[in-house]
């Protein structure tokens, strides 16, 4: 299991307060969606603050054809190394919808940028995801249970399937154009 850093052990912490006491479960509202983009503007200035953490996603837009940017938290999956991001609020996210219209991502993790194919995760996969994501950070169980309106425990494997219908997850792909 991946050792946290200081900082990323804070990160979690204030992830944990700010999703289960202030976050509306339904949508993050305007100003939580306002708050979300900040770090678009810091990858826009050239300060990827936090690069191993939160990855910049462009999607193409499903009606506009226009392309969108959505700061979105990450982790790397064993053994590809391949980057997996999670939707929430039931995914019911602009950018997943983008991207199931159209799986062509371009991806800015830090300073590394590169095309990618977005492969849906299967509800098994995010399972596991949600069960590593407990042993990580066992506050996260709050958050989960709180959009998944159940208790999600990562000992109950049925629990974490039922959850896993909430959070549509991706693999992102690298590939050559």
């Amino acid at each position: 299991m991946k050792k946290l850093t200081p900082f990323e052990k804070f990160l979690l912490r204030a992830e944990d307060v700010i999703m289960t006491r202030l976050v509306p479960a339904d949508s993050p509202g305007p100003v939580f969606k306002w708050l979300f983009k900040l770090p678009v503007f810091f990858y826009r200035i050239g300060l990827p603050l936090f690069g191993n953490f939160i990855l910049l996603l462009t999607t193409t837009g499903r009606r506009s054809g226009k392309p969108r940017q959505t700061p979105l938290e990450y982790r790397r999956e064993q053994g590809t190394g391949y980057m997996i991001v999670m939707a929430g609020w039931g995914g019911r996210t602009d950018w997943r919808r983008n991207l199931e219209a159209d799986p062509r991502v371009h991806v800015q993790a830090g300073r590394k940028k590169f095309e990618a194919i977005a492969e849906p995760l299967t509800g098994a996969e995010v399972a596991d995801w949600l069960a590593e994501a407990i042993r990580i950070n066992p506050r996260s169980t709050r958050i989960w249970s709180k959009w998944a309106r159940e208790p999600v425990n990562a000992d109950d494997r049925d629990s974490l399937l039922r959850a896993a219908r909430y959070f549509p997850s991706f693999r992102l792909r690298p590939h050559n154009g």
